[in-house]
């Protein structure tokens, strides 16, 4: 599986997560995982100064590295801001809702994204009830 061009320059810090049922066999594969840039380690061997990069959001991705749509928010932390995902209501090993939260010492405080919704229809990921221009969970074009 090649990295999405827009990780490209992050390989060294992208991490992949699978998102397992925690009741599933051992044995179970997950279906779907979480490809992110890990910014805590993306900084690590660079100086204390070193500017802000624009990382791409994380992307859920199947086995074969299909985009099944993004997450709107760095995870796992976005300085100060550490993003929480909760699969749940899982179905033959998809969870079919990704519950977000933002957890912030800012002034903001705590804050939750709009839930994840799979849609066998369209083999992916959406968020319900958003506008479309505020819809940050696509995949990126092929």
């Amino acid at each position: 599986m090649g990295l999405p061009a827009d990780m490209a320059a992050y390989r060294a810090a992208v991490k992949v997560c699978p998102l397992a049922q925690p009741t599933a066999p051992y044995t179970a594969q997950a279906q779907v995982r979480l490809l992110s840039v890990f910014t805590d380690d993306y900084y690590k061997a660079l100086p204390a100064d070193a500017p802000w990069q624009n990382f791409p959001l994380p992307m859920l991705i199947d086995a074969t590295g299909r985009c099944l749509g993004r997450i709107g928010h760095l995870f796992p932390v976005d300085p100060p801001q550490e993003l929480t995902i909760s699969a749940g209501r899982w179905q033959r090993g998809i969870p079919h809702e990704l519950r977000l939260k933002v957890r912030s010492p800012a002034v903001g405080g705590d804050a939750t994204l709009p839930s994840l919704h799979w849609n066998a229809r369209s083999g992916g990921y959406a968020a319900k009830n958003t506008h479309p221009s505020q819809d940050k969970t696509s995949c990126p074009p092929t």
